[in-house]
């Protein structure tokens, strides 16, 4: 997969216990040009949260003091805009439907194809895109009309 330089580059959060899996795609989402943090923990994701923006969150769904459900609950209660993805070594049916209850995009089954993840984070750069330039024709509006 070809680095597209029209694509927004994005924070994102990656929360896994697993070093491999965090050191892996913080290689691969680094090398396409995005800022990425890392966190072994869903506590640690959640103050990471409270200190810095982030538009994408990828975390395990099995982690040992909360879920990543419970997580993803947390994450859309804090800010419904950030767009989270869900991993999972353990995927079945009722995993999905409360991850995608719960306002998850979508879900990557472990082990991770990368050109998958890769391919789903340019689609949300270009969700991200389209929501800065929403925004910023919004407030330009908002702004010619306090002017006016």
């Amino acid at each position: 997969m070809k680095k597209n330089a029209n694509l927004t580059p994005l924070n994102i959060l990656v929360v896994d216990d697993d070093d491999n899996i965090r050191t892996m795609l913080n290689k691969a989402l680094t090398k396409f040009g995005h800022h990425v943090s890392l966190e072994k923990s869903a506590e640690e994701a959640l103050a990471a949260l409270q200190r810095s923006h982030f538009h994408v969150v990828i975390s395990d769904i099995r982690m040992s003091e909360m879920t990543g459900v419970e997580l993803l609950r947390e994450i859309k209660e804090m800010n419904a805009l950030i767009q989270v993805y869900i991993m999972t070594a353990h995927s079945n049916l009722e995993y999905v439907i409360q991850c995608m209850k719960s306002g998850a995009y979508d879900y990557f089954e472990k082990p991770l194809k990368i050109e998958d993840v890769l391919e789903t984070i340019q689609e949300a750069s270009r969700r991200v895109s389209k929501w800065n330039k929403l925004y910023s024709k919004y407030m330009l509006d908002a702004r010619n009309k306090a002017n006016e």
